[in-house]
């Protein structure tokens, strides 16, 4: 969707604004499904009905009050942000990568978010939804069946529910009834990332088309599951490869007798006192030699707010069966050490660094946090201060020439300026770091 809403869209959001919803092709990133209003949801009336962006929520920063969305088809969407305050309704609908609908009022210059509702995906003609303990009675009781990950592979790697399989709407598409049972009756039920997420809905319509007869969906999804601390568990190449902690729960005397490689041995009676040494914000992935126990730390890291928990299936002794490889001897060393590794554009500390101190030719360095905090706080070295809410209508003082870094106080600010920057043609990178961090030593500025 564009600034100005299209004349077919307008008739429909008109007509049914009400709580009906409106089809519209692409509007959910990744997806064909229609969107429909959550009847649930807080109801507030736009001034004016065009006054609304469906889409997918890209970022929210709370400091600065915005909400950034991307409306329109994947590849071709466009971003937009509005402001909210203490009058917003919705706001625990303001979820990043999750699709909403925002209807705001124009207030001088600014668009200021009225009210905010989930963009659910709807379920295809023929379609019927699978709930949560319905799913665990069936796998529980080994009912054939295809449930099928219809998230992108790597999420599918890091996590995905007992007996899945990864079947993505670019290769359902592409392979169509290949990839598929032959029996047209079986029982086939698609998944994804929860009420919001038109990937299953999307696979589910596929496969109707197809002829398939027997087609759910389990639209609470993978969120819905791990809240509930059933087992998720890993690929085995993501276990290999993967960017982890992996931690193996057994005895130390077992864990020297044969582990998996780059495994730390953290018996499971040890784990509470060690919590604290697990990086947070690490994918975690679990083994044991008992299922129960490794389904305990799992629930016990879930409970202490850990996110990216999963499971070895089948534990150590499936992955011996399986052929992989495995370390045996004494263990070195139990520390428990983890880098992140850098995403896609984002800057370095050190390159960062060497900006503020002049050493880096051709660039500038965007401070996205406010004012007040700038003169409470103070700023970098070789650094202008541009707002996040400023940055749209002050994107001209930026020159495209130059290299652009972008900071805030934490990143998520930084990181939506990157976003809106790289879609006008800069060449831009930003800062994903607490700036108050020991790794971000750079000289501050007081004003």
């Amino acid at each position: 969707m564009v600034k100005t809403v299209t004349q077919s869209l307008l008739l429909c959001l008109l007509a049914t604004f009400a709580l009906t919803g409106c089809a519209q092709d692409g509007a959910n990133s990744g997806t064909a499904a229609d969107p429909v209003i959550d009847a649930k949801a807080p109801v507030v009336e736009a001034k004016k009905a065009e006054n609304v962006y469906q889409g997918k929520i890209v970022g929210k920063s709370e400091k600065a009050k915005t909400i950034s969305i991307a409306v329109g088809p994947e590849g071709k969407a466009e971003t937009f942000m509005v402001k909210f305050n203490d009058k917003t309704t919705g706001l625990q609908f303001a979820i990043k990568d999750d699709a909403a609908i925002i209807t705001y009022e124009v207030v001088g210059e600014d668009k200021v978010a009225i009210d905010i509702k989930p963009k659910l995906a709807k379920l295809p003609a023929g379609v019927t939804e699978i709930k949560t303990e319905e799913l665990k009675g069936l796998i529980d009781k080994r009912v054939y069946m295809v449930l099928a990950d219809a998230r992108p592979e790597s999420r599918y790697a890091q996590a995905h529910l007992p007996g899945a399989v990864s079947i993505t709407v670019e290769k359902l598409k592409e392979q169509e009834a290949n990839i598929l049972p032959p029996d047209k009756n079986a029982l086939i039920i698609f998944y994804c990332g929860g009420v919001t997420c038109g990937l299953s809905t999307s696979n589910a319509e596929l496969a109707k088309k197809l002829g398939y007869t027997n087609v759910r969906v389990y639209l609470e999804g993978e969120p819905a599951w791990s809240k509930a601390g059933y087992k998720l568990y890993a690929s085995n190449d993501y276990v290999t490869t993967g960017n982890i902690v992996l931690i193996d729960l057994r005895s130390s005397s077992k864990a020297i007798q044969g582990r998996i490689p780059r495994a730390v041995s953290v018996p499971y009676e040890k784990l509470a006192g060690r919590i604290n040494d697990i990086p947070r914000n690490a994918p975690v992935v679990l083994y044991s030699d008992k299922e129960d126990e490794a389904l305990n730390a799992l629930k016990d890291l879930k409970k202490d707010g850990f996110k990216f928990v999963s499971l070895v299936q089948g534990n150590y002794q499936s992955w011996v069966a399986s052929g992989r490889a495995v370390e045996k001897g004494s263990i070195s060393s139990n520390e428990i050490k983890w880098i992140r590794k850098i995403g896609k554009g984002e800057i370095t500390v050190d390159e960062f660094k060497k900006a503020t101190e002049g050493k880096v030719p051709n660039v500038i360095i965007v401070d996205a946090r406010s004012k007040e905090e700038i003169a409470e706080l103070g700023t970098f070295k070789n650094t202008i201060n541009i707002p996040l809410d400023e940055l749209p209508s002050r994107m001209g003082e930026l020159p495209k020439d130059k290299k652009i870094y972008v900071h805030c106080s934490t990143g998520a600010r930084a990181d939506l300026a990157y976003q809106e920057l790289l879609k006008r043609g800069y060449d831009v990178k930003f800062l994903l770091l607490n700036i108050d961090d020991a790794a971000c030593d750079c000289v501050i500025i007081r004003p």
